[in-house]
């Protein structure tokens, strides 16, 4: 499966799942390079490294999941974000590649799921 078509899946999973009071959606901060190098989209406040998706709930919480297809590799930008995460910024990152995996970092997390077992 393509990335994209891995995201989907992902959102739609957890739209299913997530309670209430939660929300997900993808942060569109891919920028695609013109011929000459530059971004085709720059925009003020594109960061490299953000990750695809973020859940939102909890008490303001905030969760991030970076999706990559079987073969994607993080770039330098996405694990430096995803350290900077887990090691200054104390905020949940997980790179998942699938539905399963999306489903084991809420587990991980302590979300609770309307998902039934």
């Amino acid at each position: 499966m393509k990335e994209a078509q891995i995201q989907k899946a992902i959102v739609d999973y957890l739209k299913a799942v997530l309670p209430s009071t939660y929300r997900c959606f993808a942060i569109p901060n891919a920028s695609q390079r013109t011929a000459t190098g530059r971004p085709a989209n720059a925009v003020a406040g594109l960061t490299r490294g953000v990750p695809d998706l973020a859940i939102v709930g909890g008490a303001g919480r905030i969760w991030f999941l970076e999706v990559k297809s079987r073969k994607g590799r993080l770039s330098e930008y996405q694990s430096e974000f995803g350290d900077w995460c887990a090691f200054k910024g104390g905020v949940p990152w997980s790179c998942v590649h699938s539905v399963e995996e999306t489903r084991l970092a809420l587990k991980e997390w302590q979300i609770e799921t309307r998902e039934r077992v």
